[in-house]
């Protein structure tokens, strides 16, 4: 049966961002959700294998049947079985198309088993890393304690409420913070010493081996690429910029892949933005278009938004409307004062037709706008016109399908027609909890958000040129650093093979599915947790990240720093 697949978070695969490879990470990512009527079709029942095909590739998955789910349509949960049938065309803008792909979807065979996460990475040219019995890489200066007012490293809430619990030198538990915050705090899967891709295996070596080895990759290399920083603080996201300029490297951070497109809408029309307590305080009407923050911000509602009394709302969860707008029926669209449920690629349509009537031109919509009916839209327009003080929550499921970043020009186009009524503000749902960081740092000291170029000797910026994707798809990149992300995650295959082919350095906490396609993993201190620096929430408002225990490694602008100046002496610099 022919379908077209999304894909995105949910809140069980985000619980195991930091475990992914356990056996219920492969279990989360390598789910399908089908319509009912879409399995009676296709001729599975819920629970069964299915095959998933697509111009990139084809895997196997577990059906699992959900009404919510349009007919047409398949999600996955996004992580590398997704990717594995993903192609890695940008159309221009840097992000594949994650919410937008034709597939095939047909019963598997009997002998059809699901890959692990470890076998996928395997088959475009990785090594899985067996990390053994975990390792305590910490040190607590005060013994067993309780910690209060933690900053949580995980989404861009960047929730500062956090308490945390020490014992044993490890951090045991977690109050405040929701289950994706947990699984980070407590994770248990970090390198003790660097690590070097050593045939068909792995071999320990010194931190002076390998920033050496880092260093005269990056020297010998033509065209490397830096990529990543969304999970490191802005302090270690200058150093990079300094090492990319150095080097003549392409420096590219995660907000490409995600709300690259978001930013160069806000390049076009501007950003009419204001910060989360601005929103807690005054909003009385909340829009979320194209997001799950349940699933991907799970206190984002409770602390900003519907649920949060402010200064002018004392009783917020009556006094505000709520309005959900997706292709699918999510949790956040089931607890909506209106749900819009629009066809996929509907967007910049429903947007023009809201354009249309705060304009007061409402006799020119159709009866059907992208499958939402008119009388909908007239009202919806209404509870707009009506807000004191209304927001705007978009995702990436604005940036991700089609129209891209002219979803989100018409999102802010309409904000700026609402303004002229009453006040509205516009604010992307920014995911990892320092990626809206990354374009703070490399906009003010490389002059541009992401995809900075430097082989040319100075900063050259041009998305869907300069971007990860695009370079390792048309395969200009011949070293790359990752640090402070997961492409081996979250890129498309195409991309993921490409970096296996090549040197690789990852440095990261954790060990990730990155670390299969590397040649070398510089284990280093965890922002928030062992190590401190700036973050910025998805508001664009900094926010110190402190550490709570002490570290028995360097840290990620120690290493970076230490490259640099072996680059710099090389350079005679």
């Amino acid at each position: 049966m022919k379908l077209v697949m999304t894909s995105g978070r949910t809140i069980r695969q985000g619980e195991q961002l930091y475990y992914k490879d356990h056996p219920e990470y492969t279990a989360q990512t390598s789910l399908c959700y089908i319509n009912p009527l879409d399995l009676l079709g296709i001729g599975v029942d819920d629970g069964q294998k299915v095959k998933i095909s697509s111009e990139a590739g084809e895997t196997i998955f577990k059906a699992v049947s959900c009404a919510d789910i349009l007919q047409g349509m398949v999600f996955i949960p996004v992580g590398p079985h997704a990717n594995y049938i993903l192609h890695s065309k940008t159309h221009g803008t840097g992000a594949p198309d994650y919410k937008w792909v034709n597939v095939d979807v047909v019963p598997a065979g009997e002998d059809e088993e699901i890959l692990t996460a470890w076998e996928i990475l395997e088959h475009e040219g990785g090594c899985r890393f067996d990390i053994g019995d975990p390792v305590c890489v910490t040190k607590s200066p005060c013994g067993d304690c309780v910690i209060d007012d933690v900053v949580c490293p995980l989404c861009g809430c960047l929730c500062d409420d956090i308490r945390v619990t020490i014992k044993d030198n490890q951090i045991t538990g977690v109050d405040n913070g929701c289950s994706l915050s947990n699984g980070k705090f407590t994770a248990r899967g970090r390198l003790k010493e660097p690590i070097m891709r050593d045939g068909s295996g792995w071999k320990n070596i010194s931190y002076d081996e390998a920033i050496d080895y880092t260093a005269n990759m990056l020297l010998d290399a033509d065209r490397p690429l830096i990529f990543g920083f969304s999970g490191t603080y802005g302090e270690a996201q200058c150093m990079g910029i300094s090492i990319a300029e150095m080097a003549g490297a392409v420096i590219d951070n995660c907000s490409s892949i995600c709300h690259g497109p978001s930013i160069m809408a806000i390049q076009e029309v501007g950003h009419p933005g204001c910060t989360l307590g601005q929103i807690k305080n005054r909003a009385d009407v909340i829009v979320y278009w194209g997001s799950n923050p349940i699933e991907s911000h799970p206190r984002h509602m409770s602390r900003y938004s519907t649920y949060a009394d402010g200064f002018f709302l004392n009783n917020a969860f009556r006094e505000r409307k709520l309005i959900v707008v997706d292709i699918r029926e999510t949790d956040i669209a089931k607890n909506a004062d209106e749900f819009i449920q629009i066809k996929p690629g509907g967007d910049y349509a429903v947007f023009s037709a809201l354009r249309a009537i705060v304009r007061g031109k409402r006799d020119v919509i159709p009866p059907m706008v992208a499958g939402v009916k008119r009388e909908q839209l007239f009202r919806v327009a209404d509870m707009l016109l009506k807000a004191k003080f209304g927001v705007f929550f978009t995702g990436i499921g604005l940036t991700e399908s089609p129209g891209k970043y002219k979803n989100v020009r018409n999102g802010v186009e309409l904000v700026d027609e609402l303004s002229r009524h009453t006040k509205f503000t516009l604010t992307p749902m920014r995911g990892h909890w320092n990626v809206y960081g990354t374009n703070q740092t490399f906009a003010y000291l490389g002059g541009y958000p992401y995809a900075i170029d430097y082989s040319r000797g100075t900063a050259f910026y041009n998305p869907g040129e300069t971007s990860a994707v695009d370079l390792l798809r048309r395969k200009e990149a011949d070293a790359c650093i990752i640090i402070g992300s997961d492409p081996g995650a979250h890129f498309p295959r195409e991309c993921v093979r490409r970096l296996s082919e090549i040197p690789c350095v990852v440095i990261d906490p954790f060990v990730a599915l990155s670390t299969a396609v590397a040649n070398v993993h510089i284990p280093v201190a965890a922002c928030g947790i062992d190590a401190e620096g700036t973050g910025y929430r998805l508001d664009a408002l900094p926010l110190w990240v402190k550490k709570v225990l002490e570290p028995t490694m360097p840290n990620d602008l120690e290493v970076l720093t230490r490259i640099y100046n072996i680059i710099k002496e090389a350079k005679g610099l």
